[in-house]
């Protein structure tokens, strides 16, 4: 399966019995799947489909999905709600506004139009055509969302490989920690001008050496680095892994850097942390 992003925009329009229509849909990142759909109220009954065809696709992003649906001006009706405009005219007037006959005819609700006499074979006929067009549209979407992911798919490999390669100089700097830590433990003991009894020197600094051991937390980032590579190869829905990766990613880091003792070893880890965090803003586009 292929890396999908969260961010896209698709359009379908098409025409049904004398009427035309077109679906939108624009989709942003989001922790979970809200979909928000608005249609004309005289298919509205067709929202719960609708929202399947998208729940059916899609796992994660805000989607802003809406309808604009046109009929012939043959047999078509307007209707007013003139109790809905007499509700907003004498509430504008209440707050000391003015009402404004134009303004208040653009809001919805108050003039309708309809679409003539449909039987219901024929209302039928259009649901279906509808919900075929959101099909289209979310699959079309999906497609957007696929090459978003693409796009993303190197430079998660690219923070991967660096962040493997940083774990080797680690690996390397934390070597030399031991006798780093011995060598300036026995200078500081010198510059006291005290005798120390050896083998309590000699147990301090392996006191010492062994609260600097980073084999652990390096073994942790490597095999964290396997487990990214294979994420990656599996595709979405991978985004809510990918981002507890980079969290457990940062947290073998900083016990890195806290337990350096070796300037060259903290830079490594700083290093890593940067890479970690392109790294984490990468993996909330994910889905």
């Amino acid at each position: 399966m292929a890396l999908s992003g969260m961010t896209g925009f698709a359009r379908v329009s098409g025409t049904y019995a004398g009427h035309s229509w077109q679906w939108e849909v624009r989709s942003v990142n989001g922790r979970t799947l809200d979909l928000r759909v608005k249609l004309p109220s005289e298919v509205s009954a067709i929202e719960p489909t609708v929202k399947k065809a998208f729940s059916d696709i899609f796992t994660r992003g805000n989607m802003q999905i809406s309808l604009s649906l046109n009929a012939d001006d043959k047999g078509g009706t307007v209707a007013i709600n003139e109790a809905l405009f007499d509700t907003l005219a004498r509430f504008v007037e209440a707050k000391g506004g003015n009402s404004n006959l134009a303004v208040l005819m653009t809001i919805d609700g108050v003039v309708t139009q309809g679409r003539g006499s449909t039987d219901e074979v024929a209302q039928e006929g259009l649901e279906a055509a509808l919900i075929q067009g959101a099909t289209e549209v979310a699959t079309t979407l999906k497609q957007a969302r696929d090459d978003e992911g693409a796009a993303l798919l190197p430079l998660f490999e690219t923070a991967v490989s660096a962040l493997e390669k940083l774990t080797i100089e680690a690996a390397e700097a934390a070597a030399t920690q031991p006798k780093s830590v011995a060598d300036r433990l026995s200078d500081q003991v010198k510059d006291l001008a005290v005798d120390i009894d050896p083998d309590r020197l000699a147990a301090e600094i392996a006191l010492l050496a062994t609260k600097a051991d980073v084999r652990e937390e390096l073994d942790r980032l490597t095999a964290h680095s396997e487990q990214a590579r294979a994420l990656l190869s599996q595709g979405s829905p991978i985004g809510r892994k990918l981002e507890f990766l980079s969290q457990e990613f940062n947290r073998e880091t900083n016990t890195l850097c806290a337990k350096s003792s070796d300037i060259t070893l903290t830079r490594i880890g700083l290093s890593m942390k940067s890479v970690i965090e392109q790294f984490r803003e990468q993996a909330a586009n994910v889905e």
